[in-house]
């Protein structure tokens, strides 16, 4: 925990980032999988998770049975081999690695759904997405009408809340093609990690990550910050064996720098603005709690929120979480910061010069306590996302 002390008013600034325990799965192999639930046509193959048999018109998932802390980091480390190609596109029509808060019995659509998304009405009518989660998939047929950019790309693709659910799946981020074959029948290594709030994937022996994107994983998250974790895939008119030959997850903790939003958020995601990464308020939240407030404050909001100022007493911001980036070029946490801000020097044009930037800040102005986060003030505040959550006590 860490106290800052303004001047004005002796207004104290307290903030916390969370953690979360390690926790691991390693399979070696899938000679024993009691610890998976298959779903559909998942099923084990000698010593390979198969999510589908090369036939045509397949799904399957395999979830670990417990719960995973994920939204504090994790890494997960797996080898797949896609072979047996045939039908359309000599192959399709590709696997995720999914995180999602369904329930272990979760399955999406077949076709170009990879078993997570909703399908193709036109094909697969009446096939449900799974619902609060979040797909890294690795696409191995390119279904234009989807506007899918090659048979061979990885995207982000995310389905929220149940009635939201669309054909295509909204896509955060994809790669054009890749540098490797996915259906080349080789085997192949994919690193997927997550450092709050960046999502990247690296493929074989790539030093580089092959997609890397800003990515808001609260929506898949319970109460302790935790969801279920696994792979899907699909087949429609093309077809595969899709397998998994091992498969390794590891979850970590928050770096000094960063906090996440943490089990304790309240705000309700659906009043997101559209278009963005990272769920974005629409206005900011102020409402009275016990002895203090409890305050919801927009990134994109310069001095978006505030309180009566009550002179000679003291606010103490507690409880402090959430992410917001000010800046999507830049690499990881240079963008992007908690509550306590990042160690990027702010340089010129920020809203408060001797803080970090991203850090919360506030300010007592015109009889109230203003709250805002260190960004670049102006025209290009708007462009922020994100949010911060905190309490305030008046003493």
């Amino acid at each position: 925990m860490r106290a800052i002390r303004f001047s004005l008013a002796s207004i104290a600034l307290v903030l916390g980032g969370s953690g979360a325990g390690a926790a691991a799965i390693r399979f070696e192999d899938f000679a024993s999988a009691h610890e998976l639930s298959l779903v559909g046509d998942a099923a084990v193959n000698g010593g390979a998770l198969r999510l589908t048999p090369a036939k045509g018109n397949r799904s399957g998932a395999a979830w670990f049975r417990e719960k995973q802390p994920v939204g504090s980091g994790f890494e997960t480390t797996f080898q797949f081999q896609l072979t047996q190609q045939g039908g359309l596109g000599h192959g399709a029509d590709g696997f995720a690695f999914v995180i999602q808060n369904s329930g272990p019995g979760a399955l999406g659509g077949r076709g170009s759904a990879g078993g997570f998304a909703v399908a193709d009405p036109a094909f697969h009518n009446r096939e449900t997405a799974i619902p609060w989660s979040i797909a890294v998939f690795f696409d191995t047929f390119r279904n234009k009408e989807e506007g899918d950019p090659s048979n061979n790309y990885v995207a982000f693709c995310t389905t929220g809340r149940p009635n939201e659910a669309r054909w295509p799946a909204p896509r955060l981020a994809f790669t054009p093609n890749l540098p490797v074959r996915l259906k080349d029948r080789k085997v192949h290594t994919a690193r997927v990690l997550f450092q709050p709030p960046v999502l990247s994937v690296f493929l074989d022996e790539a030093s580089a990550p092959v997609l890397q994107s800003v990515v808001d994983l609260s929506i898949v998250l319970d109460a302790q910050g935790a969801a279920w974790v696994g792979f899907t895939a699909s087949t429609g008119g093309g077809y595969e064996n899709q397998d998994i030959l091992n498969w390794s997850f590891t979850a970590t903790g928050v770096s000094s720098s960063m906090s996440t939003v943490s089990s304790e958020i309240t705000f309700h995601t659906s009043a997101c603005l559209p278009g963005r990464n990272l769920c974005t308020p629409e206005s900011a939240v102020v409402e009275h709690s016990g002895a203090g407030y409890h305050v919801i404050l927009p990134g994109n909001l310069e001095w978006g929120a505030s309180i009566p100022d009550s002179p000679g007493k003291t606010v103490v911001v507690t409880n402090a979480h959430g992410i917001v980036c000010w800046d999507f070029t830049a690499r990881g946490s240079e963008g992007c910061s908690g509550p306590s801000g990042n160690a990027t020097s702010v340089g010129t044009g920020f809203l408060a010069t001797d803080a970090p930037a991203g850090a919360l800040l506030m300010r007592a102005h015109d009889g109230h306590v203003w709250f805002s986060v260190n960004g670049r003030s102006g025209a290009e505040f708007k462009n922020n996302q994100g949010f911060y959550e905190f309490d305030l006590e008046i003493k």
